[in-house]
């Protein structure tokens, strides 16, 4: 078969064409993806139907580019990101997208539509070739049913789908199965949610008379000086903490999938998923152990549209939102962390026999950074957002010694826990840093103990799983449960280093966390 130079231009413009389109939609390139897109543009697009149809999901794949760039193809993040977020978080979303972020999409859009509109595609007629590309469309799928041998059609049919590389038909089927996942994991949550804890108490022996949570956003250990990093961000916590614990690592990579698996009982359906089971979390337990709970929250709830964490947060007897309806909208702006530290010092006043839980969700270092900012930025790491980024965490670590200082004033008998809900990678070669699944800095967290009764500080180098965390802060409130796991047969210091941890990636599939990608802090 020979092509004349006209017909070569051609075809390698249709190769170029499918090779754009699947980076547009996240996946990572492969040979299929791109053959399979280049066979279907040389036999239908010369069809007037199909050149439109084609052109239509070149469009949708220019304007999901910002989405695909960050967070990769359709998942259920992307998805239960878009569901539970408002116009405002939306535009912040928008703010924090570098400038050509606008303009490659739009230009990518006319540049589609003018393509398909005018472009004369390759005409082919060859049955040899024909026949390569049949065989190229179906071998990953017999493969597939080869190798895994399903006994069923609904799993003939399933390992079929999920081995058809063709990106058109993977974004969309991804798309559709990753909204089901979110739905029928909402619809389940709400079940637990009329119910109460299920777990037994033992006994009920708390050391100290109040316990607080302080809950950080999107912190990476390796940001802290706490745990090594140059810069002195962390000062209170290096001389104060009683403990410092390096290796929790965090069940996924996102709040609203990660929280929930830190403060409630995981149930593992198989060695590749797992659920939170709502209503076996930390405020429940404390409540059926005779605990007075408080829920103070800077990341707000919103109104049409509860998201999870606020769900775990309606068990607590005592809540207060600085955001009484939205997540981070425009009644967000000049509310810090800084609020709840009032409310603390308030509930404090209150006389009550019983032990007390507080939990303290904080907005941290929740991109955007510069908008966390209460005050200028603290260092300069000539570069703007890591800059602002180092400076929130510092101003968390100042927000840590306050509330230290108004246990204090109120002369509370105290033990108090920071961790943070996931970590983050960095992008735009090392200029800002977002929510990744792929790399193991996401997962790797702070955890810190701070004690009213402190000697020395103790430094702990373990890893260990962020699932069934709620386990361990029941053992650390004196609340023993009737279950079988290191973190409650095991006093705090004792509990032995975890092998094979896994993590939830962005499918809501269980991941071997050291297959994970490294992420090194370069500053």
């Amino acid at each position: 078969m020979i092509f004349t130079k006209k017909e070569l231009f051609s075809h390698i413009v249709c190769i170029g064409l499918s090779v754009l389109l699947v980076y547009l939609l996240g996946y990572p390139q492969r040979f299929d993806r791109i053959l399979l897109t280049y066979f279907s543009l040389i036999f239908l697009a010369r069809f007037t139907f199909f050149r439109f149809l084609l052109g239509l999901l070149f469009v949708i794949a220019a304007l999901y580019f910002p989405i695909g760039f960050y967070y990769g193809s359709p998942n259920v993040a992307v998805v239960s990101a878009v569901a539970e977020t408002d116009i405002d978080e939306i535009q912040e979303f928008c703010s924090q997208l570098p400038l050509y972020f606008y303009f490659i999409p739009l230009l990518l859009v006319i540049s589609f539509i003018l393509f398909f509109k005018k472009f004369q595609f390759p005409k082919i007629g060859n049955y040899y070739v024909i026949a390569i590309a049949l065989l190229i469309c179906i071998y990953r799928p017999v493969k597939g049913v080869i190798k895994y041998q399903p006994t069923t059609l609904t799993r003939i049919t399933t390992t079929v789908l999920d081995n058809f590389k063709y990106p058109f038909f993977e974004f969309c089927l991804d798309l559709y199965s990753s909204v089901k996942i979110y739905l029928t994991e909402k619809q389940e949550q709400l079940k637990q949610l009329q119910q109460t804890n299920t777990i037994p108490i033992v006994s009920v022996n708390p050391q100290h008379k109040t316990y607080v949570v302080i809950i950080g956003e999107s912190v990476r250990k390796d940001y802290m000086s706490a745990y090594g990093f140059k810069y002195s961000n962390t000062p209170f916590t290096d001389n104060n903490a009683s403990l410092i614990w390096d290796g929790l690592i965090a069940p996924a990579s996102n709040t609203q999938s990660s929280i929930p698996h830190l403060i409630s009982q995981s149930s593992y359906l198989d060695n590749r998923e797992v659920n939170a089971q709502l209503n076996n979390n930390i405020i429940a337990i404390a409540n059926d152990a005779g605990f007075e709970t408080y829920w103070l929250s800077n990341q707000g709830k919103l109104g049409r549209m509860e998201i999870t964490v606020p769900r775990i947060t309606a068990y607590s007897k005592n809540i207060f939102y600085t955001k009484k309806g939205e997540y981070n909208g425009k009644s967000s702006h000049g509310k810090y962390d800084t609020l709840l530290l009032p409310e603390l010092d308030s509930l404090l006043t209150q006389q009550h026999d019983k032990p007390k839980l507080i939990v303290m969700h904080l907005i941290g270092s929740h991109p955007h950074f510069c908008k966390r900012l209460q005050f200028d930025v603290q260092f300069d790491l000539n570069n703007k957002n890591v800059s602002c980024y180092v400076s929130s965490i510092k101003e968390t670590d100042d927000l840590i010694k306050s509330t230290v200082e108004i246990l204090k004033k109120h002369n509370e008998d105290y033990s108090l826990v920071y961790f943070a809900d996931h970590g983050l990678s960095h992008t735009e070669q090392y200029q800002d840093l977002r929510h990744n699944w792929e790399y193991q800095n996401s997962f790797q967290v702070p955890l810190i103990f701070f004690d009213s009764d402190k000697t020395n500080q103790v430094k702990i180098n373990k890893q260990i799983s962020g699932y069934q965390f709620v386990y361990l802060l029941s053992h650390w409130m004196g609340i023993q449960l009737n279950v079988q796991h290191d973190y409650m047969q095991y006093d705090l210091t004792d509990i032995p280093e975890q092998k094979n941890i896994q993590i939830k990636d962005w499918k809501n599939k269980l991941y071997p966390f050291n297959n994970l990608k490294k992420d090194p802090n370069p500053f």
